[in-house]
């Protein structure tokens, strides 16, 4: 398998660009968690209600994607080899998405905007056609069709019909023209949106940056490609069947399906980690490889999902809030000083002292600000499977000190300034 060897490539966009997209994800981050306060009294039934549409597209939209978008630009030209078609096209997509976001959640907390709710999907809806666009007219160039180019492929072809579905959701939410069951249609909008696009991407790119950070090669592959297939089929003919039949045994039947292509997925992370030569302590890599832990937690509670709501909530806080959040903490404390180093400090090199990348980490705060975002996670954790409502503000808490505490690094690595 090919592995990439630095995220620094002649084709590598503006750094302002990639800053644009982690800024605004790390602030939303710190949001999302804290509009968990409203929720004090725990998460109770029924799961699919604009109370809790709010939470998700919030953490998802304003922090997941909008960390995918920025990392995306930076790796399209490493992981893929090609120029990003236009990155101009990049920074009116972030206008637009933040926009779009903000009308978005906010129309859905706040019963008297609810009224904005069509525009604020119609911002969306465009911002990530113009990634998608951006992305498809990029390929012209594209020459290695590996693992990783095929999951972005399909990723972004899957995001096209999730959003497609979206719109059209919250179109008749707001002017309700289709007046059936849309139970149904909103599964398949999960399919195609959260496992067909982040999921399919986090894998994808999971096979440049895992490599890359721990310098692991001559791993064998197959179980990424086994996944990929499973995937392929579970989102696409699984999402097309959730669009027709009106049944839930189908669904949890396709909701395994991706449950075992995670499981191969996994396999594959556990191959890798295997092969890697750096034994010393890394921060950054250790939370990107341990973070997987959570996602056999929520492949867990997923499988009980039949059996109770509560399950479906566990499954859910497990994804997002634990293996995709701390993904992405671990993620970040690998790319950000690595950027920062680059545009700031490489041309500097051979001409005066010039830091090394763990040095432009504060000392102990990354350690301690995953302990404690850790801590704050499994607290909310045991607050709903324990329906324990005093200690869900407890963990919200000490989760949002956990996020301030990743703001902070992120802004203290950003402003790094090498001591005389």
């Amino acid at each position: 398998m090919r592995v990439a060897g630095s995220l620094a490539t002649k084709l590598a966009p503006p750094f302002s660009l990639v800053l644009h997209y982690f800024t605004a994800g790390v602030l939303f981050n710190l949001t999302g968690i804290l509009v968990l306060f409203l929720y004090s009294k725990g998460f109770k039934e029924p799961f699919f209600s604009f109370h809790y549409a709010a939470e998700v597209h919030l953490f998802l939209l304003g922090f997941v994607m909008m960390i995918i978008f920025g990392a995306l630009y930076q790796l399209i030209p490493v992981a893929l080899e090609i120029p990003v078609y236009s990155f101009k096209l990049g920074y009116i997509q972030f206008y637009v998405y933040v926009a779009g976001i903000i009308l978005f959640v906010v129309s859905l907390l706040i019963r008297d905007f609810f009224s904005l709710l069509p525009l604020g999907a119609l911002f969306l809806y465009i911002s990530i056609l113009i990634f998608i666009f951006n992305f498809f007219l990029s390929l012209r160039k594209l020459e290695k069709f590996d693992v990783t180019s095929k999951f972005l492929i399909v990723a972004n072809l899957s995001l096209f019909v999730g959003v497609s579905i979206g719109i059209f959701l919250s179109l008749n939410f707001a002017y309700c023209f289709y007046s059936g069951d849309i139970f149904h249609i909103l599964v398949a909008h999960i399919i195609f949106t959260l496992f067909g696009f982040v999921f399919m991407v986090i894998m994808g790119v999971s096979m440049v940056l895992l490599p890359m950070f721990s310098l692991a090669h001559k791993f064998n592959d197959i179980y990424i490609n086994i996944s990929f297939y499973i995937m392929v089929v579970s989102v696409f003919g699984g999402g097309i069947l959730a669009l027709v039949l009106k049944n839930s045994t189908v669904y949890y039947s396709v909701f395994l399906l991706i449950f075992s292509a995670f499981i191969f997925y996994l396999i594959q992370v556990i191959e890798i980690y295997r092969k890697r030569p750096r034994r010393t302590k890394d921060t950054g890599m250790d939370i990107m490889f341990f973070s997987h832990i959570f996602l056999f937690g929520s492949v867990f509670f997923g499988v009980l999902i039949p059996f109770s709501q509560k399950w479906v909530f566990l499954f859910g806080i497990t994804l997002i809030f634990g293996f995709i959040n701390f993904l992405i903490y671990g993620s970040l404390y690998k790319i950000v000083p690595f950027l920062t180093w680059f545009h700031r400090f490489s041309p500097l090199v051979g001409k005066k002292k010039v830091p090394m990348l763990n040095e432009m980490l504060p000392k102990k705060i990354p350690d301690i600000q995953i302990l404690v975002s850790a801590s704050g996670f499994l607290l909310l954790t045991a607050s709903i499977l324990l329906e324990f409502e005093g200690l869900f503000n407890v963990s919200v808490l000490i989760m949002s000190l956990g996020s301030l505490l990743f703001a902070y690094v992120y802004v203290y690595v950003l402003k790094f300034k090498l001591e005389e």
